[in-house]
């Protein structure tokens, strides 16, 4: 269970190196994860991957194995090998211990530029700040510090990239079921995360069994060309050959059979799917050609059959622009690579974690000078008003009216409170989308980013570390 704890960039490991040498190891710090502006086509962000970082949390440790390949490392080796005490810490490593406070799996996160409490913005080193809502903060010992920033942004770029682009498919689908079906673009265990991410956003379900057997999401699927064409016999037509195969599945699944009509003629498929199964069929999938033309013919010819009842369901590449276009026309949607591997923000959500208290006890940021990319100093929480989020300091008194976003998920060396449902979860996503503007909802980016406003207590505390830089 350990290959994730080992999935660090080699830094990671060269600089606790260095930091156990400066008496650090044991020190505990602050973190915050975080993302500075919204991805590009993006008026928001479903934040996830926080279950999947508590798996994480609860299962780090290091085989022997991997401590033995450790030392054959040709930088990290000798350098391990002659600090027993930081090697033996690690061989010991028995899970995650500290703190993590975090925004509820699927909330809306949003980035963008800083305002102060009376509107004006926020200049840090030279060019505007960038604000953000952090999504997780963390205090922990220096070398769990060193050994969770890597796999965590992975989980939360890349089930926040898949979860916020389901989202947006699903927005436009007026209604109709769309189904994540991308399990084969990716990785398979980061198809399994993908699954649950696309689900939690909207999606019906899923052609992913892993993600089934794992999450309890509904896993579905209808047929392959694989299938018809398997059917095919010397002499025989292939559109006879369908047909057989089309009557013999559906009386396996004769009430969850929808059959694949276009593997030879989309025409010829549909009038054998109607004639093979009595007029009993339930549903249809077309995966080639798909139009809104073909489907006003394809429900043309159902209607003249007699199957007025049959559903159609489409896939072929969709994203959202042809999801909405042919809304209207179709019953539902199979969607693959454009929810799973979202190459529109392929990137994930561009989500970074910094140092914010280090072990000294030092309130940290990072102002980078004139670049735009300064970072927010010392642990904080966010407040959810209608028409804007506040960022304060944690200390700071709570503001009325405000929703406080980060709550405690983990002390010590357990959960704080039990996690949330699936069902739950889609609910929070599905009641968060409903809320926000239509123009924050909508796929195109027309409309000012959300606002979001710096405290004065914040705002004094980044004037503070400036000002302590002689910036």
């Amino acid at each position: 269970m350990s290959l994730r704890t080992l999935g660090v960039d080699a830094y990671q490991l060269s600089t606790l190196i260095a930091h156990h040498d400066l008496g650090r190891s044991a020190q505990r710090v602050g973190m915050a994860f975080f993302f500075r502006r919204l991805p590009k086509f993006r008026n928001h962000v479903v934040f996830c991957g926080l279950r999947q970082i508590l798996e994480h949390a609860a299962q780090m440790a290091f085989t022997h194995e991997e401590i033995d390949a450790l030392l054959l490392h040709p930088m990290l080796g000798p350098a391990l090998a002659k600090r027993p005490e930081l090697l033996e810490t690690l061989r010991a490593l028995d899970g995650f211990e500290g703190d993590i406070d975090a925004l509820a799996d699927g909330t809306l996160a949003f980035a963008g530029p800083a305002l102060r409490t009376d509107g004006t913005p926020l200049v840090v080193a030279g060019a505007p700040l960038s604000i953000y809502i952090p999504l997780l903060q963390v205090k922990t010992d220096m070398v769990r510090a060193k050994l969770i920033e890597t796999p965590w942004l992975g989980f939360i770029n890349h089930l926040s990239m898949v979860a916020s682009k389901a989202a947006r498919i699903v927005s436009v689908a007026g209604g109709k079921p769309v189904l994540e079906f991308g399990t084969r673009r990716t990785h398979p265990d980061a198809a399994v995360d993908a699954s649950y991410a696309a689900y939690i956003a909207g999606c019906s379900g899923t052609s992913n069994l892993a993600a089934y057997t794992r999450h309890g999401i509904p896993a579905v699927g209808t047929m392959d060309h694989f299938a018809i064409q398997a059917s095919e016999k010397n002499g025989e037509s292939i559109f006879e050959t369908e047909r057989e195969f089309y009557a013999t599945f559906t009386g396996i699944f004769p009430d969850h059979g929808t059959l694949l009509v276009d593997t030879y003629s989309t025409e010829r498929g549909l009038r054998n799917a109607v004639e093979a199964t009595n007029g009993k069929l339930t549903g249809v999938r077309i995966d080639s050609n798909v139009s809104v033309a073909s489907m006003q013919s394809a429900r043309k010819i159902l209607d003249d059959l007699g199957a007025p009842h049959v559903k159609i369901f489409v896939s072929d590449g969709l994203d959202e622009v042809r999801v909405r276009e042919l809304a209207p026309y179709v019953d539902g949607f199979g969607v693959g690579e454009n929810i799973t591997c979202s190459p529109d923000a392929a990137t994930g959500v561009s989500a970074v974690a910094k140092l914010t208290v280090n072990g000294y006890g030092k309130v940290t940021m990072k102002l980078a000078k004139g670049s735009g990319k300064a970072t927010l100093p010392g642990e904080l929480q966010a407040y959810r008003y209608a028409d804007h989020d506040l960022v304060t300091l944690a200390h700071e008194a709570a503001p009325a009216g405000g929703e406080a976003l980060l709550a405690p998920v983990w002390r010590g060396r357990a959960l704080a409170k039990s996690q949330a449902t699936l069902d739950a979860t889609r609910s929070h996503v599905k009641a968060q989308l409903a809320w926000l503007s239509p123009e924050l909802r909508a796929p195109e980016v027309h409309a000012p980013p959300r606002r979001i406003v710096a405290s004065d207590g914040l705002v004094a505390e980044v004037a503070r570390l400036t000002k302590e830089a002689g910036l």
